[in-house]
């Protein structure tokens, strides 16, 4: 998991052009195989494209994996066919009319950064693998194509701009709460999915406190080694104790720190873990956390979200079906 500690992304983006401009000028270029997609394009060198990331210590790797982060923002709109959309102050990525008026809504929402931002599941996979592995890209066609869903991709880890704190999303926990606010009107019917990595987690656990009206909309939460700051347990974040991350959270966030059983259990009716583990994926793992686990079919916490994306896409299918 991502240090909590870290600062956030920068709130306004850099063009495409500006991003590829700065890979190049870091020597990089990402490239897919004839008749690929986005998915399987991948970082290589611009004067060798047969090879990939080379370490030139940590200031370079950050400036890079900075640069690939924002990369993968761009194609949001580029290869994806999203849309930044304004939630008041904060923002998300979606299209009105993906899918259609009727269809169910999934929301992507990554972890902490820096590893986990808008369209990143995994900025070191980004760095080192393809964007299939590390990016959302093969999950937003799915979502799409097998599920015939509206996606909103989340931007949860942009809590200030030019030093001032962004309203409506001060912490992940409230980026959340103010997205389902302004995308799902009060009035709809429609079924809603979510898929969470890492400590997008507790930012579900808190929309489950801070907007009781969701608890009957929301029919499937799929975690990827989801977890807490500071601890395994999702109904509830350890209290702050010297850290400037869970302290600025708790200021913006109280109910994170507060027990809820009644949204709590809610939130364990339609969650499943997929958790790091050797074991094959959707192995049951009984006693790996509060909510139902099953193993994620890798070992490494950022590899988790595309290991499982098979058993994601089947739990998500049982859901909706059993909805309807």
């Amino acid at each position: 998991m991502a240090d909590p500690d870290a600062s956030t992304e920068a709130a306004t983006p850099p063009s495409p052009k500006d991003v590829v401009n700065v890979l190049a000028e870091l020597g990089y270029v990402y490239k897919a195989p004839e008749g690929g997609t986005v998915s399987d394009e991948r970082l290589t060198q611009v004067d060798d494209e047969s090879k990939g990331f080379e370490w030139k210590g940590q200031e370079n790797y950050d400036a890079v994996a900075a640069a690939c982060a924002l990369y993968c923002k761009t194609r949001l709109v580029l290869a994806s066919g999203l849309m930044e959309t304004a939630l008041g102050e904060a923002r998300c990525w979606a299209h009105p009319s993906d899918a259609g008026p009727n269809a169910p809504i999934i929301f992507l929402v990554c972890g902490s950064f820096p590893g986990g931002s808008a369209g990143v599941w995994g900025r070191s996979l980004c760095v080192n693998a393809t964007l299939r592995e590390g990016g959302m890209f093969d999950y937003i066609e799915r979502c799409r194509n097998e599920l015939g869903a509206n996606v909103v991709v989340a931007d949860p880890n942009v809590s200030e701009e030019a030093g001032r704190i962004v309203a409506g999303s001060e912490t992940p926990h409230r980026h959340l709460s103010t997205l389902y606010s302004r995308a799902i009107h009060k009035d709809e019917t429609r079924p809603i999915c979510i898929v969470a990595h890492s400590y997008g987690a507790s930012a579900v656990a808190f929309l489950f406190k801070d907007k009781p009206q969701c608890r009957a909309r929301i029919k499937a939460v799929a975690l990827t080694d989801g977890c807490a700051l500071y601890g395994s347990i999702l109904k509830e974040e350890v209290p702050p104790s010297g850290s400037a991350r869970l302290e600025h959270n708790k200021k913006y966030a109280p109910a994170a720190f507060e027990d809820d059983s009644d949204a709590m259990t809610a939130y364990a009716q339609v969650a499943r873990n997929f958790v790091s583990s050797s074991e094959p994926a959707g192995t049951p793992l009984p006693g790996r956390g509060p909510f139902e686990s099953v193993s994620a079919g890798h070992t490494s916490h950022p590899a988790t979200t595309h290991a499982a994306t098979e058993e994601v896409f089947a739990f998500l299918k049982e859901r909706l079906a059993t909805s309807k």
